[in-house]
């Protein structure tokens, strides 16, 4: 047994060294799966060659008496690199030590450590400006371990806003400037910005306190962009186009996500494009889900918030896609609507960030909702519309309310049209209950008007329930 050893050269020839751990990284998060588990590929790379046994210990793995610890990867043979997978960690965070000892005296070779690394939920950010987040940077929200961020350079950190940094994409659709122009334009936006507070984070946040489960985010939203240039058809232009990019860089994240956030909407709200929303909506939610192989992929959207602008001559268009909004909850289920009327802003179009902290954790309430089965409201939705014998109150029943509306001594918001297109003002109260508002005429309202509920760009409103939540805008809705 010993002349064995000693005929064998490569048994004497390790010397202590260096392990460089190129994979996994620091930050990352992967997705589990439905036992809650990931698997893990490591990448390993030496100062030196080396002969022995390579194990590695999770410090998760705290039930584990010390001495069964470290489990057995495979042998390294004279090599100075070691790939390999990690099976069935657990969801939550990890440090990953990683060690190779000598195959016969057992003495330690060389040993490194990554950490924190975690197994738990992937959630795509995409949409405009207002998920790429314009709030301005003296209000962010602060970072929080476990909360990450895959950035548009292809790397993982905790998630800091901003979380955007075009010039710093590795795909050139996010690019305005020439690739030779990119550096100097990196350095410039370090230097200089101001503004990308986004809802992201304390999205992140809300999940992980309120499921236990790490947060990784995909941010792929890009400022000033219509549903045309969101077109699926694109994604064999892959990083040269949006839709390619979302799913090169989920590709690059492991290719399973938990659900995908959506704030996007405004650039759409024109005579040209605001028609065909809902069509093009639809068509990308459907072929996302088909795409990653998840047909029942939960997505979460913002409904478009306030607008302060006095040139009103696409106000109709606002309205519209608003109400588009509100109605695709239904279609494209398991779906839930972000009510953002109450929004304060930053800007004419964009939500500052105190309010993005808050659009951040309601998109949370959701997911917990319609992707981790919490037994959650909706938030409020019209549900029923029933008329007084005489046609004079109108009862705007609710639904999904989290206790009951706010008291209010008016309700303000609400319209009637009539099929003459004038509109007729309401008196509007709340019920007894709390759960409908009643709108009083002064004549009869004859058959075939419309309802609406918050027109225009920035609407006088002030329903919520005793969550904080609005009531959505909607409308014009036929009233039997």
């Amino acid at each position: 047994m010993e002349g064995s050893r000693d005929r064998d050269p490569l048994r004497n020839m390790n010397v202590p060294g260096e392990i460089r751990v190129e994979g996994p990284s620091p930050q990352r998060v992967y997705q589990r799966d439905a036992m809650e588990q990931a698997d893990i590929p490591f990448s390993l790379r030496l100062s030196k060659p080396a002969y022995g046994n390579v194990e590695v210990c999770s410090v998760a793995a705290k039930s584990m008496p010390a001495e069964k610890a470290w489990i057995s990867l495979g042998v390294i043979r004279n090599m100075d690199s070691f790939d390999g997978v990690l099976a069935g960690l657990s969801t939550g965070s990890h440090c990953l030590q990683f060690r190779i000892r000598d195959g016969v005296s057992e003495e330690l070779i060389a040993e490194a450590a990554v950490e924190p690394v975690f197994v738990g939920d992937l959630w795509i950010l995409a949409g405009q400006s207002n998920m790429q987040g314009c709030g301005t940077l003296l209000e962010v929200e602060e970072p929080m371990e476990g909360v990450s961020s895959f950035y548009l350079d292809d790397s993982w950190g905790i998630a800091e806003d901003p979380m955007c940094w075009y010039f710093e994409a590795v795909d050139p659709v996010h690019w305005s400037v020439p690739a030779e122009k990119l550096q100097e334009a990196r350095l410039k936006e370090r230097q200089t910005r101001t503004r990308g507070a986004g809802l992201g984070i304390s999205f992140g946040k809300e999940l992980l306190r309120s499921a236990g489960v790490p947060v990784g985010l995909i941010v792929c939203a890009h400022g000033g962009t219509r549903m045309t240039q969101w077109d699926p058809a694109f994604l064999e232009q892959e990083g040269h186009s949006l839709y390619g990019s979302m799913l090169r860089r989920v590709k690059v994240s492991g290719g399973k996500v938990k659900g995908c956030l959506w704030y996007q909407g405004e650039s759409d709200a024109n005579p040209e494009h605001a028609s065909m929303y809902a069509q093009r909506m639809e068509q990308f939610v459907r072929r996302l889900r088909e795409d990653l192989q998840e047909p029942q992929l939960p997505f979460i959207y913002a409904q478009l918030a306030n607008f302060h602008s006095w040139d009103k001559q696409h106000e109709s268009c606002w309205d519209f896609i608003q109400d588009e909004q509100f109605r695709l909850e239904q279609r494209l289920a398991p779906c839930a609507l972000v009510p953002t009327a109450d929004s304060t802003m930053s800007d004419p179009i964009h939500l500052d960030a105190s309010s993005l902290k808050v659009m951040g954790r309601r998109f949370a309430w959701q997911a917990l909702r319609i992707a981790y089965g919490a037994s959650l409201p909706t938030g409020p939705r019209p549900s029923d519309l029933q008329w007084n014998a005489d046609r004079t109150e109108l009862t705007v029943r609710l639904t999904g309310l989290n206790g009951s509306l706010q008291q209010v001594d008016r309700a303000f918001g609400f319209q009637i049209k009539l099929v003459d297109q004038v509109w007729e003002p309401a008196e509007a109260t709340l019920s007894d209950d709390r759960w409908a508002v009643l709108l009083r005429f002064n004549e009869h309202i004859p058959t075939a008007a419309m309802l609406q509920y918050g027109a225009g760009y920035y609407p006088a409103l002030n329903l919520r329930d005793e969550w904080g939540i609005p009531l959505p805008l909607f409308g014009p809705l036929l009233i039997p």
